[in-house]
Formats: C-alpha cells, structure tokens, sequence
C-alpha cells in the first residue's frame, strides 16, 4: 500500500495541475456561466487562481481514499492539513514568486506533507471530527467568495482594480488611462 500511495500522490501532482489549467479558462468556456464562476477563475487575483488549485487537491484526495485502503480518520487529518497549508503556502509565496512556480511548488509540498503526515507517528484520528468540520468550513469559503469577495488584497484583480466577478463589457482603455493618470 506504501508504494502505491507514493504512486498516487505524485499522480495527484499531475491531476491538479492539468484540473487548475482547465480551471483557469473554465469562466472563458463557459461564456460566464454559473458553472464557470463556481468552479472557474473570474479575475486575476490570488485568491482565484488559489481556489483553482483546492479544488483539485480536494477531488484527487477523495479519490485517493476510494482507490486505496487507508485509514480514512487518519486520512481525511492529513489531507485536511495539506489542503489548508497549500492555500497558505501559495497565497504566501504567490507574493514572492510568479503564479505559476509557486503553484507547483506548494502543490508539490502539499502533497508532500500530506503523504508525511498520514505515515507519521501522530495521533491524527483524534483530529477527525474537526478535520471535518474544516471541509465545511472550506467548502462555505470556496462557494461564497468569488460572488462576495472582501475588500482585501489577496482578491483584488490587479488588471482591473476589481474585485470578484468582472463585469463582461469593462473598458479596459478605460482602465489603462486612469492607471497612466495616477502615475
């Protein structure tokens, strides 16, 4: 079981980063369709591109525990602690370094940690309850943010100036100008 949770895993890399390309152009394809703003990118901001890279992590490690037998209380700890660390991680190196290596730096170290935790010595099972309760957590946050953003940086579109959804007919000259004014 050891080996193929390796092999797994280091599918998951793959996994994610092939579902947060597709994401990324997902509101484009869908014309701006609710499928789009719910699971899509709607602007250029942190959070967008971050949500696009949870979401596939999330998925991948459901299909993880249907594929192998784990001990899904340990299971669901490890990976609702990777889940958390890689929206962290990427939110905190996004700043440092371009988009898109430090996503595939922080997915890499999420599910580093993840696989790390789950063969630990830790008492993880005691953690179950609120590891769920995470999920939910998540969940709520991944599906009320894009249409309700709060007005802080990590969901301010730095093309626009904006914040969630960008409206279809923008004037970006518009938008060029008054960036050129300001300067």
């Amino acid at each position: 079981m050891d080996k193929k949770l390796i092999y797994l895993e280091l599918a998951g890399n793959a996994f994610t980063a092939a579902a947060a390309l597709f994401m990324q152009r997902l509101y484009s394809l869908s014309g701006g369709g609710l499928l789009g703003i719910m699971f899509g990118s709607v602007n250029a901001s942190a959070w967008e591109f971050c949500k696009t890279l949870l979401l596939p992590f999330l998925i991948w490690s459901m299909l993880e525990a249907m594929i192998i037998r784990v001990r899904l209380r340990r299971f669901t700890a490890a990976k609702t602690a990777a889940l958390y660390a890689l929206g962290i991680s990427y939110l905190l190196l996004g700043k440092i370094l371009p988009s898109l290596p430090a996503a595939v730096i922080c997915v890499l170290c999420a599910f580093c940690l993840s696989y790390v935790l789950y063969r630990s010595q830790l008492k993880l099972e005691a953690l179950f309850a609120p590891s769920l309760s995470m999920l939910f957590l998540f969940l709520a946050l991944y599906f009320s943010l894009t249409p309700f953003p709060p007005r802080c940086g990590i969901f301010l579109d730095g093309e626009t100036g904006m914040y969630g959804i960008i409206p279809k007919y923008i004037d970006y000259g518009a938008i060029a100008l008054d960036s050129a004014n300001l300067q």
